[in-house]
């Protein structure tokens, strides 16, 4: 599944859409960031929720390796890494990556 472009909370219902259908349609997804240019801290928060929900179900969501610059720098500024952008903890490694299917959202 590939998120792109400026992504608000005006894409917060259509993301969350999407992130529903890949679950309930694949055992495994993969979130690919890397063309994210800018993301706001709900579109992050339905990430960690489908991660949550996909757990629950038996099924596995994935960041695909080399997030977006805009996307670590927003995961640092909220709090879900270091400052640094690196993690601090083990369960901070799902944001820095994993590997899996494909879908795709352009802005």
């Amino acid at each position: 599944m590939r998120l792109q472009g400026c992504l608000t909370l005006r894409d917060a219902k259509q993301v969350q859409g999407l992130l529903l259908d890949a679950i309930s349609a694949y055992r495994e997804v993969e979130i690919d960031v890397s063309d994210v240019s800018s993301i706001d801290v709900s579109i992050i928060q339905l990430i960690a929720s489908a991660r949550k929900s996909a757990e629950q179900r038996g099924r596995k969501l994935s960041l695909a390796t080399g997030s977006g610059g805009a996307f670590r720098a927003t995961l640092a500024k909220v709090g879900f890494l270091g400052d640094d952008g690196a993690c601090r903890h083990a369960d901070e490694e799902f944001w820095t990556g994993g590997g899996l299917q494909k879908a795709g959202i352009g802005a």
